[in-house]
């Protein structure tokens, strides 16, 4: 059976281990490891196992107290190596249940699997017509990253790796989509405009080795419900990022946001204040969702601002946003804006990462959260008043390659004055780097963002 380290390090609630030992044996196949060193340390916590990827199944048991683990129970010692892990991954692409003993067997000769623990139930559905979760148990110098890479390459043009567990959860009444993974202080991902948990793959494969990391699917985006009465904005979104951190965190979260993601995640930390989020990431951060937020950002958006109005007149008229939105989200167009305005490395837009962004286009209301994003009377706070009331550290990427919030537009210009005001805020614009740093140069984003997280006082 495979520990976790870093749950137990960081007191993990007795019962919650309890019951993901419980879960994990009910569903695994894993061998135990009888070396001597392993079973004293698995008598040490009461023969406690752990899924780094259990996020759920930790949430829903009872927690009457805390235990304290010595850290150097968890290192290795007598010269015996360390732990191995287990982390859970969707894989995308398998469509037929006689292909999961195949996909089982292949996964195994991959490079620093221990064992495949269990393969979940066949689902149909999603970007590449059905998906199942996989369990792994990895060595200890095996990273999630270099695995899940492996895996897809086993059959680059039908498979698609994700590097975390799918979960559900209910906010007021709507199904909120989300994947976990790893154990350890936790992080939650907010993506932008078009996007979704899947966009943060590559990012959360790097931070997942000792964090915990929840990547979220917005209200009206990925496989998120998308109802037609909601009012989108930057409000909404951030009363659901408050929410989620309340309930699946016990002390608060590190924020990490992408573009509108960002302005989301800089609105959640007013609104949820420093019991809710510890400290933020914003990554090449919009200045608001639409153009009614954008007046004051320069001429060239002021002289553009009769061409949105048009757009806006457009996208009124259902039979006409529906043509618009239909030639808007196509693959071929997704792709074209990727290489052309939104990524640097062109190596990063791959077919996978277009049936992601592709995929919850598809589903029934995205029209609607399309026109109402664009359209929308509620755009946001601007960044430069809500940081006034943030007291909390925060780190600013910025790609200077980015052709929509440009490194030398007003919002990067105001945060790059703002770092000579505040010691608590940094700023960095990585080179040759566009619009989404997390995904185009991911680990890149990932180094910078470690050594923030290195700095807080958790």
């Amino acid at each position: 059976m495979a520990l976790a380290p870093d749950c137990l390090r960081n007191g993990a609630g007795a019962g919650a281990i309890a019951a993901a030992a419980r879960e994990f044996s009910a569903r695994s196949s894993c061998r135990a490891i009888g070396i001597q060193t392993r079973q004293r340390r698995l008598r040490l916590i009461a023969n406690a196992t752990i899924d780094r990827s259990a996020g759920d199944i930790a949430r829903d048991a009872p927690a009457p107290g805390k235990i304290k683990i010595d850290p150097q129970i968890l290192q290795p010692v007598d010269g015996f190596p360390a732990l191995p892990r287990t982390f859970s991954i969707t894989i995308h692409g398998v469509t037929l249940e006689e292909e999961l003993e195949r996909l089982k067997q292949d996964i195994k000769g991959v490079a620093g699997v221990i064992d495949v623990c269990w393969i979940g139930e066949l689902v149909q559905g999603g970007p590449r017509g059905g998906y199942v979760t996989v369990q792994l148990e990895l060595q200890s110098d095996a990273t999630l990253r270099s695995v899940t890479s492996a895996i897809q390459a086993l059959d680059s043009s039908k498979l698609l790796v994700l590097p975390y567990k799918n979960n559900s959860w209910k906010w007021r009444d709507y199904k909120i989509n989300f994947g976990v993974a790893g154990c350890g202080n936790p992080i939650i991902l907010v993506h932008g405009f078009g996007g979704n948990a899947g966009h943060f793959g590559n990012l959360l494969s790097y931070l997942a080795e000792n964090n915990k990391v929840y990547a979220i699917d917005l209200l009206g985006f990925g496989d998120s419900e998308k109802p037609k009465q909601a009012d989108y904005s930057p409000d909404l979104w951030a009363e659901l990022v408050c929410d989620f951190a309340q309930e699946f965190t016990e002390n608060g979260a590190v924020l990490v946001g992408n573009s509108i993601g960002s302005l989301s995640a800089l609105t959640a930390a007013v609104k949820g204040g420093k019991n809710t989020v510890r400290g933020l990431v914003l990554l090449n951060c919009a200045g608001a969702m639409n153009r009614k937020g954008l007046t004051q950002d320069g001429f060239l958006l002021q002289l553009l601002s009769p061409v949105f109005v048009g757009v806006e007149y457009i996208l009124a008229q259902p039979r006409f946003a529906n043509l618009l939105f239909n030639r808007f989200r196509s693959k071929d167009n997704i792709r074209k804006i990727l290489t052309q305005q939104a990524y640097c490395n062109k190596e990063s837009v791959t077919d996978q990462l277009v049936d992601i962004l592709y995929h919850p286009s598809t589903d029934e209301g995205a029209v609607d959260v399309f026109v109402k994003v664009f359209t929308g009377n509620n755009p946001g706070s601007r960044p430069e008043k809500l940081m006034s009331e943030v007291e909390i550290p925060v780190l600013v990427l910025w790609g200077d390659r980015d052709a929509w919030t440009p490194a030398n537009g007003p919002v990067a210009k105001f945060f790059v004055d703002l770092e000579k005001k505040r010691n608590d805020v940094k700023f960095y614009a990585l080179e040759g780097v566009g619009h989404c740093p997390h995904d185009d140069r991911p680990e890149i984003a990932a180094e910078y963002i470690r050594s923030f997280l290195s700095s807080l006082n958790w």
